[in-house]
């Protein structure tokens, strides 16, 4: 099954789309910036991905001090890229960018246990801890976590403790989840799950460590 997928994502990656994917970004960049020219703050928010809305500051986007550079900004951006999301597996989410010559990888497919980029380190979460790749599990802990932490803790952990399902349920809720809008700056990110499971990643030097994956989801389940 795998390999059906694979090959699929890679025949799309080929040939291409059959709209062009630049000039609809271009067109929704200057729609954008008549939003913004217009101090529309609804319309603005409503070009932002869900999990995003809540989170985007409006009033440094088209508060009369702030609006002039961004519509300028929108109205004729320097580059227009097209990315997207190739899932290659239910949780196997894998970059793509269009170029002149169509779409591409934008990464690695085969690099599963990647921590690079906020949702790579989720991915690397999910697929290892069903494998069993407790290593990989200890990598994407923060420093101050791994200090006494073994990857035998984290297989009893997983298979036998008391939280073993709750750890479970967590993953699998992480793994649909896979695809939404990450909330990043240079040192932190966030994806929420749900109301009460919000994920929480930092930046160590060139990878990305998940410090809290549960949420409030512990809590609710009695512990």
């Amino acid at each position: 099954m795998r390999r059906v997928l694979l090959a699929t994502a890679l025949s799309l990656i080929a040939t291409g789309c059959g709209h062009d994917a630049g000039r609809d970004l271009q067109q929704s960049s200057q729609r954008l910036s008549r939003s913004v020219g217009r101090g529309d703050a609804g319309a603005v928010v409503a070009t932002a991905a869900p999990g995003m809305r809540g989170r985007l500051d409006t009033e440094a986007i088209v508060s009369e001090s702030a609006r002039g550079p961004w519509k300028a900004a929108l109205k004729k951006p320097v580059a227009v890229e097209p990315t997207a999301v190739v899932f290659l597996a239910p949780d196997f989410p894998v970059d793509v960018v269009q170029t002149a010559q169509g779409w591409r990888f934008a990464e690695d497919p085969t690099a599963v246990y990647a921590s690079d980029t906020p949702r790579h380190a989720l991915r690397a979460l999910v697929w290892a801890t069903r494998a069993q790749r407790w290593d990989v599990v200890l990598r994407l802990a923060p420093k101050r976590y791994r200090m006494g932490l073994s990857e035998d803790d984290l297989r009893i952990a997983w298979s036998e403790g008391e939280y073993a399902d709750v750890l479970k349920t967590a993953r699998d809720a992480v793994a649909s989840h896979l695809a939404d809008a990450i909330v990043a700056d240079t040192h932190e990110a966030t994806l929420t799950v749900g109301p009460a499971h919000v994920v929480h990643l930092e930046r160590e030097e060139n990878q990305w460590v998940i410090v809290d994956f549960l949420g409030d989801t512990a809590a609710s389940s009695g512990g």
